[in-house]
């Protein structure tokens, strides 16, 4: 165990004092349709040559898919990439661009009932450019999003938090306003370049605040918390060990995990707990495995009960436990469920509620091909998961499986 040092971003760096309370209200009651805490969307990027679509689990196992489809008669968009539920609200984030023209769907923000999919608002990729932040030689006052577009999470419907190649913004969808976030990018090629240095895959949303991991070429191994209402970090966590992000998860009401790794296969691997509070690590482990997150926006852990899965790029699963620490590679061989599978298409995603794991494997994994995919779904509740679901040729390359449980926490 050891006390980090950290920066605070305030009127005085030098009270680390702790948060105020959450001004956000209780989590709303269970809604039905398709934010039922019990389905399951995924979110099918699909090849170039189609549009992105979802799939649903239905609370009785059921497959329904292409829904957006069917309940607005057009696509949400073309290569998407993450969506959130808030507030009865589901926002789904695409690329959406002009060069997809040919299979341009409703936009790269679109925002929907989530109980029922219909759209109410859309924003168009040209609708999307922020202030010139300072410092930037850029000669243009505004800027556009560079793509493809990454990951997104919610506070409220004037702070929706996404990210591009280079940087955290963050979006008003009551005025169209967008604003990048300082201390999320850094400034290459004196001026010239914005590069990025938040890591956002598992952003995770506690109250007002986010929490999101940060690091690479520009800056040392961190972790990142923003605010709603605020366009910088309010506190950063620097210097941890490891050289990139795995994943971030709380594991406890005022606890964030961070798992960080090296360069893809090495073993040397980090889970770091911080206290919300305190702002200080309060534990620290090493482990001997390769839990990289790949090239995939998606986490590379999953964490469900006492243990944390992960996949590394492989069609195979192992686990660490989170309280012996002892590992254990390829639990799951996931080409023997699915023989002519070879491809994993994003990582790992559990329910920790259920104790339920999702994995997505393709034949093929080419922009151009539609691929066979199977969607494997295990039980891990037991000493060894067990399979449980083989959706066959119901997805196409999913980029993200979201348990609409994890909406209600």
């Amino acid at each position: 165990m050891r006390t980090a040092d950290f920066l605070r971003i305030s009127d005085n760096p030098e009270d680390p004092g702790t948060q105020p309370p959450s001004t956000n209200p209780e989590p709303p009651a269970y809604l039905g349709g398709y934010a039922d805490p019990d389905g399951v969307l995924i979110l099918n990027q699909g090849a170039a040559i189609e549009n992105s679509s979802l799939t649903y689990i239905t609370p009785e196992g059921n497959i329904e898919q292409n829904v957006y489809q069917k309940v607005n008669g057009s696509a949400f968009g073309h290569g998407g990439q993450d969506l959130y539920m808030h507030n009865g609200k589901l926002y789904i984030l695409s690329t959406n661009k002009d060069v997809y023209q040919k299979h341009e769907g409703d936009g790269t923000l679109v925002i929907a009932d989530a109980v029922t999919l219909k759209r109410e608002k859309v924003f168009k990729f040209d609708e999307l450019k922020y202030p010139r932040p300072e410092g930037s030689l850029d000669e243009n006052e505004f800027l556009p999003l560079v793509t493809p577009l990454r990951n997104i999470v919610v506070i409220d419907e004037k702070n929706i938090f996404f990210s591009d190649q280079k940087a955290l913004f963050r979006f008003d969808s009551t005025t169209g306003e967008l604003n990048i976030v300082e201390d999320s990018y850094h400034f290459g090629n004196q001026g010239n370049t914005i590069e990025a240095v938040a890591g956002t895959q598992g952003m995770v949303v506690i109250g007002d605040y986010i929490y999101t991991g940060g690091g690479g070429f520009w800056a040392s191994t961190r972790l990142l918390e923003f605010k709603k209402g605020e366009n910088k970090a309010t506190r950063i966590l620097p210097d941890l060990k490891g050289e990139f992000i795995s994943g971030v998860c709380q594991t406890g009401k005022r606890e964030i995990m961070i798992a960080t790794c090296g360069r893809s296969e090495s073993t040397k691997s980090y889970f770091i707990f911080v206290n919300l509070d305190t702002w200080e690590i309060v534990k620290e482990k090493q482990v001997s495995a390769d839990i990289s997150a790949e090239f995939f926006d998606t986490p590379g852990i999953a964490l469900a009960g006492d243990y944390v899965y992960f996949c590394a790029g492989k069609p195979s699963v192992s686990r660490i436990s989170l309280k012996t620490w002892k590992v254990e590679e390829n639990i799951i061989d996931l080409t023997k469920d699915a023989p002519n599978a070879k491809y994993l298409n994003c990582n790992a995603i559990a329910d920790p509620i259920k104790k339920y794991l999702y994995v997505a494997i393709s034949d093929e994994y080419y922009e151009t091909t539609i691929s066979n995919g199977n969607l494997l779904v295990y039980d891990c509740s037991g000493e060894t998961p067990v399979l449980v679901k083989n959706i066959e040729n119901k997805t196409s390359y999913p980029v993200g499986i979201y348990p609409m449980s994890k909406f209600y926490k």
